[in-house]
């Protein structure tokens, strides 16, 4: 068995998970730190990553290069051997390794912090946005504290505090000493205590011997899905180097399947610019840094918003096993309610998209009661081929209004060869009667969710007359 090991404000810490003072394998990193740490500046509030305020910096060490990097993480999400080879910095850290002075006297200056609940939350995630140099203006603030909940309705002087550092002469993160961190191991790791364990295997052949040692253990790289609410044996696939590869050819851009969703903005931004907005849209920076492409597509949910992407750009999911790899077209690959494709044995290595086409026009749409941190009722992505004014082709993506996510097929088949016009679009969105039959539940009813698709498909046309004036 292994030690866990990380550093806490500058301190080593170690674990020995079969001692028996040790705090519980399935512990949450907010939990140690509140009831073993005594560090209760991070705050419990939802426990499911919805409200910000346990909100904590995270550092790691790119192995490569040697450089730091800090990103934000809700505590509650992340399970405590995730803290392995890492640096932890809560609000209690010291100046020199944390230095959020100025974000603090900002606060002070624009009466931002009124309870004060969430406010080590704010504060963090105000001095993520300045130390790693996001560009000061209202837009980039806010999307920055998107996961921060303020239940005192302060948003407008946390927004004045954020704003008043642009000409504070004291800038946060400066004047910090380099982050220690444990020395790097490069074989599998196992933590064991009773019958739990948690394994971060190093390379896929670890992960099949693994995985055929503990069938049931949960497979996990991100734990913002329903991990977290079980007591229960985990592989942690994160530390896959296949699984973390992004590869950018002239056809073609592969994402490895523990590729973050900040990744994904990052890398699959830069070729389809209209996909940043939507995925702004999913969750909040916090749970961005931690959520993954390949447990996103895995979870099999009927509104998981990453699937009509996959589908409106005919991806393709690669797939590995203990008896070889193998391809999965997006749209072959929710089964049914909750159910994939893969076999016993089989995750998801990487996703394939093919590179833009020159007369393509994209389009998507995220429809939620709450902007970000909120489950989608309805997710919608269209991509159109044009020649001319004619559509040569096209692909009409929903989520959120079948079993599974899925395309309209009788819309497609009705537009495929016609003139591009708010009429035929008028037209194809009575024929989503014809292709799906959506629920009625706490985020919308049938009648609303239909509405809805109707509606979007109606934005795809006056968002493409928009930009193409």
């Amino acid at each position: 068995m292994d030690i866990l090991r990380f550093y806490l404000n500058g301190d080593l810490r170690e674990i020995d998970f079969s001692a028996k003072e040790s705090p519980p394998l399935y512990c949450s990193v907010l939990h140690y730190l509140r009831k073993y740490e005594k560090l209760t500046g991070t705050k419990e509030v939802c426990g499911r990553g919805d409200c910000g305020a346990c909100t904590v910096i995270l550092a790691s060490k790119d192995t490569v290069s040697g450089r730091e990097k800090r990103f934000s993480v809700d505590s509650c999400l992340m399970r405590l051997p995730q803290l392995h080879g890492k640096h932890l910095l809560t609000i209690e850290a010291p100046d020199q390794y944390l230095n959020t002075r100025a974000v603090k006297k900002a606060f002070l200056k624009e009466r931002a912090s009124q309870c004060g609940f969430c406010s080590p939350g704010m504060v963090l995630s105000t001095y993520i946005h300045v130390k790693n140099q996001i560009p000061f203006n209202r837009e980039d603030i806010q999307r920055s504290l998107s996961g921060n909940l303020c239940r005192c309705s302060g948003y407008q002087a946390i927004m004045d505090a954020a704003l008043f550092l642009e000409k504070c002469p004291e800038i946060p993160g400066k004047k910090e000493l380099p982050l220690a961190f444990p020395e790097p191991e490069s074989k599998m790791l196992l933590f064991k205590q009773d019958d739990l364990v948690y394994v971060i295997p190093s390379t896929l052949q670890e992960f099949y011997r693994v995985r055929k040692t503990w069938p049931v253990a949960r497979i996990a790289a991100g734990f913002t899905g329903s991990c977290m609410d079980y007591k229960s044996s985990v592989i942690d696939i994160s530390h896959i180097p296949e699984l973390t590869h992004v590869k950018v050819t002239d056809t073609h851009i592969t994402l490895g399947a523990a590729c973050n969703f900040e990744t994904m903005k990052k890398e699959l931004g830069s070729l389809f610019p209209y996909m940043m907005p939507y995925l702004d849209e999913f969750a909040s920076l916090q749970v961005r840094n931690q959520a993954t492409l390949g447990g996103n597509i895995a979870d099999g949910s009927p509104v998981g918003d990453t699937m009509p992407l996959c589908l409106a750009h005919d991806a393709v999911f690669l797939v590995a096993g203990p008896h070889g790899t193998r391809s999965i077209e997006a749209r072959r690959f929710t089964t049914g309610y909750r159910q994939v494709a893969l076999k016993p044995g089989e995750l998801i290595l990487a996703v394939e998209f093919p590179r833009q086409d020159e007369d393509a026009f994209y389009f998507a749409h995220k429809q939620a009661r709450r902007r970000n941190m909120d489950i989608s009722s309805v997710s919608f992505v269209a991509r159109v081929n044009l020649r001319g004014k004619t559509c040569r082709d096209i692909r009409l993506a929903y989520g959120g209004m079948a079993a599974v996510p899925t395309r309209s097929m009788n819309a497609e088949r009705f537009l495929k060869g016609k003139i591009f016009s708010l009429n035929n679009c008028r037209k194809a969105s009575a024929l989503l009667e014809k292709d799906f039959t959506p629920l009625s539940d706490v985020r919308g009813s049938a009648t609303y969710r239909m509405d809805v698709a109707k509606n979007m498909l109606l934005l795809l046309y006056e968002s493409y007359t928009g930009n193409h004036d």
